[in-house]
């Protein structure tokens, strides 16, 4: 139905807009301190914790979700910054919260709020 709607209306993107973003991109997949990190955040207490997550929300806790190399370079890869998607073969597509939920392998508990 997008699609169809994209085909007869034509795209909503400025027509002088051009990407500065390379067509080939390097990407090298590693964690900084990641450790110390991790080390970190575990010699909190609870109330430390949860002023942190008052004040950032979950960030913390991907910390302890392992990155998957492969998806993160496809995701570099298809990503489209002028509609802030990804594109596959002309397709446009943007994963749902469900979707992300099992690309990051975590739980977002709050479902209302903006990650």
């Amino acid at each position: 139905m997008l699609e169809d709607t994209q085909s007869r209306e034509g795209d909503f993107q400025i027509a002088c807009f051009d990407s500065s973003l390379p067509q080939i991109v390097r990407m090298d997949c590693r964690r900084n301190h990641e450790d110390e990190l991790k080390g970190i955040w575990q010699s909190w207490d609870d109330a430390k914790k949860m002023h942190f997550q008052d004040k950032y929300g979950d960030v913390a806790q991907l910390l302890f979700v392992k990155p998957d190399d492969a998806l993160l370079k496809a995701v570099v890869r298809f990503w489209d910054p002028t509609y802030r998607c990804f594109t596959f073969n002309e397709v446009d597509m943007v994963p749902t919260i469900e979707e992300y939920f099992t690309l990051l392998h975590y739980d977002f508990r709050d479902l209302l709020r903006i990650y």
